[in-house]
């Protein structure tokens, strides 16, 4: 019988485990994962991040966090989504705005889980969702991570569950210490904008045009037309406008933190 690579890839997590004889919390130990944790990778209950796949290969010599890259992750995104993944990997530079939601490359795993609940999607493929959107997240770490310039609505700092809310924002406080991620917020009171029709991406390269990508409620659409690309610029310099600069925004983030504790 066939595997598809992410059902591969939970095969030989378990397998491993069992050649080196270990219980599911011995092998928790050893990377410094729960036995729950462990207990729900193997399961399918949990996706398996390049994070716990790290520890695996740093532990017992394996190639599973290149497998995941090489294989799982292009498998588990839907077709209208794998032209733009290759574009966000490959990236200089990119430039996010949402009005409702964070940014996906900012979302923490708890909150991403909140937002793709409210969405159409049948279990398993909510895991796989979850999986790829923080799989996505790897960019940031990578050696030359992307200049990443977000503009996000004060409106989507004020809604979600309070917990989930209070480690959202102290998570992006601290993406703002790094020197290659901007931040700006687009305060409530701000003027209309052209950014009030969805949400949008844009991203840059050294040696190509630019590209940009439109998320809706069924799929995205990848853009490259250069007069689509040139009204997205448009619409992201209408939102860059109205949004408070980066120290503002750092301050109305910080008072957003303290309003969700």
């Amino acid at each position: 019988m066939s595997m598809s690579a992410s059902e591969f890839l939970l095969w030989e997590l378990r397998r491993r485990r069992a050649v080196e004889g270990l219980s599911q919390g011995e092998w928790g130990s050893r990377i410094y994962f729960s036995s729950q944790h462990v207990s729900a990778v193997e399961r399918g209950a949990r996706p398996a991040k390049l994070d716990y796949l790290q520890a695996v290969d740093n532990e017992y010599g394996t190639s599973l966090a290149v497998f995941y890259e090489s294989f799982v992750k292009q498998e588990l995104a839907p077709v209208w989504l794998r032209p733009w993944l290759e574009y966000e990997e490959k990236a200089t530079a990119l430039r996010l705005y949402d009005a409702l939601v964070i940014p996906g490359l900012f979302q923490t795993e708890r909150y991403a889980r909140m937002v793709l609940s409210c969405s159409p999607l049948q279990p398993d493929e909510l895991e796989h969702m979850i999986q790829i959107r923080i799989g996505r997240q790897a960019a940031l770490d990578r050696p030359n991570p992307p200049r990443i310039s977000a503009v996000i609505e004060e409106l989507a700092l004020r809604r979600g569950e309070a917990e989930i809310m209070a480690e959202q924002i102290r998570h992006l406080i601290t993406l703002t210490e790094r020197p290659n991620i901007t931040i700006r917020i687009v305060p409530l009171d701000a003027p209309a904008h052209l950014g009030w029709g969805g949400p949008l991406a844009l991203a840059s390269f050294t040696d190509a045009e630019d590209v940009g990508y439109l998320d809706n409620h069924l799929e995205g659409q990848t853009v490259t037309s250069a007069n689509q690309v040139a009204s997205l610029h448009e619409v992201w310099d209408s939102v860059s406008a109205v949004a408070l600069p980066a120290r503002q925004s750092l301050d109305l983030l910080k008072e957003v933190a303290k309003s969700w504790t």
